[in-house]
């Protein structure tokens, strides 16, 4: 699945190894998973997401509903609870 990662890390300007340090993790596993070499675990995916000061759905590209399909089983696989309730709420109109 596609991601935002490495374009969201530049803009707060840091590197590889500053996001490992934030999230716990390590340079190689931020290297993997911004060039898509697997998809991070909820956990990464959240601590991420807080280090980049953004909502988890945000580090993820859904260009076509094959990718929206893609990250709903992302989710499921990891029981994303969270964004599984955003989903079910209804709209405002």
């Amino acid at each position: 699945m596609e991601n935002n990662i490495k374009k969201l890390r530049k803009a707060m300007k840091f590197s590889q190894e500053d996001l490992a340090r934030l999230t716990h993790s390590t340079r190689q596993s931020i290297n993997a998973v911004e060039n898509n070499k697997y998809d991070p675990s909820l956990d990464l995916a959240f601590k991420i997401a807080k280090a980049l000061d953004v909502e988890v759905d945000d580090i993820f590209i859904k260009k076509t509903k094959s990718d929206e399909a893609d990250f709903e089983l992302w989710c499921e696989k990891y029981s994303c609870e969270l964004w599984q309730n955003q989903k079910q709420k209804p709209s405002v109109s």
